[in-house]
């Protein structure tokens, strides 16, 4: 999946002087692949920041009001249908002659002096989307009490950057975030990492009551949680605001901002509940209730069942575990105290659910890829860091952290001399240590090094060849001298299955034929039109649907119902497949896969022409000393005394004739229709 990361922010944890494109080409070479380097640029004009000095109702309109706004040098008025302005607000003002963008057209256009119901107004208040930040057009874009008044808005919010896009891997979920990026970035580039783990104060002032139970810590092998007091909810700062806004996210309150915001530094989803609206004050991990229903923050109401995992207070989920919360239980502006909740849970569990629900969310996206328990704590650490910062939280309880079982890292014992086994060249153990360091690993030893896997890699470098990737990447796949190999090819193993498919093939094309290729699965109902039973058949257990929900024990039916299509087009077919039946065994092992090779042929007298075309495939095949003896009557497949088996000795090897009329009718085939099949694996 594909990143955008801001340049700015990842030179928050990386010390470095490198230009854009020096720092994306040794990423890419060594690290992540830098997909596009994109100059940020302002799509609007001519905006600057403004504060809203008063509000009248328009003496002419409902639903617009007139704002008079400081804009600095000028104090105009501006009509203004927006529902969220205040007095004091400080937003961005589009004068007349700026250039803005029309949400609609994604085209810009320029403001001009207007006359709206008969009140002139000389600019226009901006929503995120008509500056080309965000999409949210609910109202105008709200900016912090602090920020400066008649600026170009573009200098107040330091648009001055390059966006990378960056294309990640699956297996690295510690890579999609930007603290995860720089750690890598470090090692692939040189440069000095600045990443800290946040230390924030943990005093308790006043202790604040709050119980928590997991009762499913297979499905939830980590839980922490915290209570803070004394927060005040409004607008984020301008920087977080804007970086949100970059990563297309859009700014709600400073609360559920800081944990967006923890999820993009970090990689670690968290969720924010507003402590008084927990019943009885309690948190349990539970598996939902058969029938119970939770209001989601998307504004839908979700039915859940037993195999789904909730967040409950002491009577309701209050979150879908690891997707989504509730809106029940969300922060305010009138929340005093609040509840973060940050937690590990089963990969399989998250994704089940979010197939189930069709609910996705940028958690569930990281949850998906097995988040590390271990990494739940800097996360924890950085939001409360936040929170006291620009919220002015108190922390109010201990972190009550539920850990199901000690994390013990995974340790490997690596011989460096390994290396050039793998790898062709010798690399000094130094330099492997200093490699191995760059990217978090804790190494001692000498030649035969002893390396601590940091727990963010736990689960994907495993052993002693995952190392060596880890190395060579960072020493230069293309520092690497290319070498032709030596010696002897090795000689192709013949396989007489593939010998013998090929050669008929081309035998059956020079015939005339033509190869059509049906998938492996059928359904019952095209298998009953060939009176086959099913009752023995091998069943999928999670078909695609119900034309796929049996694995075929015949290329019969889908033949035929080639034949069915085709003749649209072609009054006369001659058609054949060589694929895989499946029979199943008495036990229940794994079906017997036979090679089938049949052929159909719509022609004028079609028994005449396929006995031929049997005749030559035999001939050409080396089996010359074959019988042909009438098939039973009362076989319901063919036609009375018009089907043939075919023996070797006392080897049944096929049966070629005309199919029964009452059969054909199934397919809508109205004329005569001669069909052969034979047991490929005795050819």
């Amino acid at each position: 999946m594909n990143r955008q990361i801001s340049y700015n922010w990842l030179k928050d944890y990386i010390k470095t002087d490198k230009s854009v494109k020096e720092f994306a080409k040794e990423l890419s070479l060594k690290s992540m692949t830098v997909d596009r380097v994109v100059k940020v640029k302002p799509k609007f004009k001519g905006v600057i920041t403004a504060k809203i000095l008063e509000i009248k109702k328009h003496p002419d309109a409902d639903k617009l009001q007139l704002a008079k706004v400081d804009a600095g040098r000028t104090k105009p008025t501006v009509v203004c249908g927006a529902p969220n302005i205040e007095v004091d607000q400080i937003v961005p003002l589009a004068v007349v002659g700026a250039k803005v963008i029309d949400p609609e057209t994604q085209g810009s256009f320029t403001i001009k002096k207007a006359k709206i119901r008969g009140v002139e107004s000389k600019g226009m208040l901006c929503a995120q989307d008509e500056l080309g930040l965000g999409d949210d057009h609910e109202g105008i874009m709200v900016l912090p009490p602090k920020t400066p008044i008649g600026k170009p808005f573009a200098e107040v919010i330091e648009l001055d950057d390059y966006f990378l896009e960056i294309e990640i891997t699956s297996n690295r979920p510690d890579a999609m975030s930007v603290t995860g990026l720089a750690r890598e970035a470090a090692a692939a580039t040189g440069d000095k990492l600045k990443l800290k783990v946040p230390q924030p104060n943990l005093d308790v002032t006043k202790e604040i009551p709050l119980s928590v139970e997991v009762k499913e810590s297979e499905m939830c092998p980590r839980y922490q949680s915290i209570v803070m007091t004394d927060v005040k909810v409004g607008p984020s700062p301008l920087w977080m605001q804007i970086r949100l806004l970059q990563a297309g996210l859009r700014p709600i309150n400073n609360l559920v901002d800081i944990t967006n915001y923890v999820l993009l530094e970090y990689g670690r989803p968290m969720h924010v509940f507003d402590y008084k609206k927990l019943n009885n004050q309690q948190i349990i991990v539970r598996k939902a209730k058969r029938g119970e229903k939770i209001l989601a923050l998307d504004g839908k109401i979700y039915k859940l069942n037993p195999d789904h995992l909730v967040i409950a207070d002491g009577k309701v989920p209050v979150a879908i575990a690891g997707v989504m919360g509730g809106a029940k239980s969300a922060a305010t502006e009138k929340t005093k105290t609040i509840v973060f909740e940050s937690a590990a849970f089963e990969p399989v569990l998250i994704r089940k659910t979010v197939r189930y629900l069709n609910l996705h969310s940028d958690s569930s996206d990281l949850f998906e890829k097995n988040l590390h328990p271990e990494t739940i704590f800097v996360g924890m650490l950085r939001a409360i860091e936040l929170t006291k910062k620009i919220a002015g939280g108190k922390v109010a309880s201990p972190i009550i952290d539920i850990y199901a079982k000690d994390y013990k890292p995974t340790k490997i014992k690596f011989n460096t001399a390994s290396i050039k086994k793998h790898l062709g060249i010798e690399i000094e153990p130094e330099v492997v240590k200093n490699i191995l360091e760059s990217l978090g690993f804790e190494v001692t030893g000498e030649k035969t090094l002893n390396v601590t896997v940091p727990y963010w890699r736990a689960g994907e470098v495993e052993f002693e060849h995952d190392l060596i990737e880890e190395i060579s990447r960072i020493y230069g796949y293309h520092t690497i001298p290319s070498v032709l190999p030596e010696g002897k090819l090795p000689a192709i193993a013949k396989d007489p299955l593939f010998f013998w498919e090929d050669k008929v093939k081309d035998m059956l094309s020079g015939l005339g034929f033509s190869e059509v290729y049906n998938y492996s699965m059928v359904s019952k109902s095209i298998l009953k039109k060939v009176k086959f039973p099913v009752k023995n058949l091998i069943k999928i257990n999670n078909p695609l649907n119900e034309e796929m929900e049996y694995m075929r024990p015949t290329l019969l039916a889908q033949i035929l119902q080639n034949v069915t299509n085709n003749q649209k087009r072609f009054s006369d077919q001659k058609i054949f497949e060589l694929s895989n039946v499946y029979i199943p065994k008495d036990d229940t092992s794994l079906p017997n896969e036979m090679p089938q090779l049949i052929g159909a042929v719509l022609v004028e007298n079609p028994f005449l022409s396929i006995k031929g075309i049997v005749e030559t495939l035999l001939k050409k095949t080396g089996i010359t000393n074959y019988n042909l003896i009438a098939t039973d009557p009362k076989c319901p497949l063919w036609e009375k005394g018009q089907a043939l088996d075919i023996y070797q000795g006392k080897k049944f090897l096929g049966q070629f004739g005309l199919i029964r009329q009452n059969i054909l009718d199934q397919f809508d085939i109205k004329r005569s229709l001669a069909v052969f099949f034979i047991d490929f694996s005795e050819i």
